[in-house]
């Protein structure tokens, strides 16, 4: 079969152009910038082509299915979801009607919906437009709506590996959206089956992987395919969440802004999960896929450090916070403390009892760090760290001009404090946190 794949270069046209050709079918890559050649061919739905234009171009290459892959998270410049997801596809699928081209699949999202939520979301919008008039063609066609797509290229779980390697990882809420991954591999296999197939065809498949779960086990999943110790969650109010998003929109990136913590929030759990049915058997999980092809994190932050290396970090770490309480509480005078906590506003009784609770809290700390080293451990002194400097700082500003650099000397030790939070050994499997939500369907058997 002779099939055209639009949005080539990117994760799930890249994975199905590979499937097809490995299945033996001729493929014609069908994406922005390409050099054009019998087997490449340059297209920007940005730019309108009148249907007939594509009509002739699909007759003379003897086309017999398209696969559009196109689409973006967000608008950037010089590309809109009126033109990429909607105006543009629908050109191209008019167009293959007029050539005779027998089969079109169209690369969806799970979400998309006439309700009013998705309605008010240009990016469901948009693909709904480009579904519909699809489905209006005299042609075999099939609208495949998949959940959150990971594997190989993926920008969205580049986003959540990064997410999930930070030693403190910030939660919508509690965490629990659903979602239902599917590797991009098993996408692809199930587009090359529907094509080679004649079932399936004139209807919309809702895709996911074979069970749902919830954001943080997601994010869990994804920490752990990376060789992660435990991390610190922290549950975030969503409006903060989506002040983060409004922010982040600003940034030289093309994934996380507001309408994707909208689409996270909506949900992402097939209502009736055609995978296991066009792939014939059950997908795999997400833990199995990430252990194959383990994502890229945008910024890679694991650390390694051998055993004598970290308990040598951990006991200097550790002698100074006990060295720091018992010179405090042996001579306050000498030490100079109790002059920091009378600048600091804490004089008398009160001046005591912040003495004794910093020489409590230095001893709790040092303690620690070389007997139950843990992430709430971790996040704890570099809390400490920052709240005593901050206070000397603005109290004491000698210490910041002290050309020996007392204060500035913190900035190492909170490196240190964070490469041994990074460096914090997996937990065990049997104790890792997997939790799953029930699915609204039965899981189909494996075959």
């Amino acid at each position: 079969m002779n099939v055209l794949v639009c949005g080539a270069s990117g994760c799930v046209g890249r994975a199905v152009v590979q499937a097809l050709r490995a299945r033996g079918h001729a493929v014609i890559r069908a994406r922005r910038g390409a050099a054009e050649g019998r087997h490449d061919w340059a297209i920007d739905f940005m730019r309108p082509v009148a249907p007939a234009d594509w009509a002739r171009r699909l007759r003379a290459a003897q086309v017999e299915a398209v696969v559009n892959c196109v689409g973006i998270l967000m608008p950037a410049r010089g590309q809109s979801f009126e033109r990429v997801h909607a105006a543009g596809p629908i050109e191209l699928f008019r167009g293959a009607a007029q050539a005779g081209v027998g089969r079109i699949v169209q690369i969806s999202a799970l979400g998309v919906g006439d309700d009013a939520q998705a309605l008010a979301m240009p990016y469901l919008h948009s693909k709904l437009r480009a579904d519909d008039a699809l489905a209006a063609l005299p042609l075999e066609w099939a609208v495949l709506r998949p959940s959150l797509v990971y594997g190989p290229r993926s920008q969205s779980a580049a986003l959540f590996a990064t997410l999930a390697s930070l030693p403190l990882i910030a939660l919508p809420g509690r965490g629990g959206q659903r979602v239902q991954p599917l590797h991009v591999f098993e996408l692809a296999e199930a587009v090359a089956r529907l094509l080679e197939g004649t079932a399936g065809w004139r209807r919309v498949h809702e895709l996911g992987g074979p069970q749902p779960l919830d954001y943080r086990a997601m994010l869990a999943a994804y920490r752990s395919a990376q060789g992660l110790g435990a991390a610190l969650w922290l549950p975030l109010p969503r409006p903060l969440m989506r002040l983060g998003a409004a922010l982040a929109e600003r940034l030289p990136q093309q994934v996380f802004c507001r309408d994707t913590l909208r689409l996270l929030e909506r949900g992402s759990v097939p209502r009736l999960n055609a995978l296991p049915q066009l792939l014939g058997r059950a997908p795999t999980d997400l833990s199995a896929g990430l252990a194959v092809a383990p994502a890229r994190p945008a910024v890679d932050l694991h650390v390694s450090l051998g055993p004598g290396v970290a308990g040598a970090l951990r006991i200097a770490l550790a002698v100074m916070w006990l060295f720091t309480a018992l010179i405090s509480a042996a001579l306050p005078e000498q030490s100079g403390v109790l002059e920091l906590l009378a600048r600091c506003g804490f004089t008398g009784g009160a001046g005591v009892a912040a003495l004794v609770f910093s020489c409590t809290l230095n001893l709790l700390l040092g303690g620690l760090t070389l007997l139950r080293p843990s992430p709430g451990l971790y996040a704890l002194q570099v809390a400490a760290v920052i709240g005593y400097t901050t206070m000397a700082a603005v109290n004491m500003p000698e210490l910041t001009l002290d050309h020996c650099g007392p204060l500035l000397k913190n900035l190492p030790v909170l490196g240190v404090v964070l490469l041994l939070w990074q460096a914090l050994p997996p937990l065990p499997r049997s104790a890792r946190p997997m939790r799953h939500t029930r699915p609204d369907v039965p899981r189909m058997a494996s075959r």
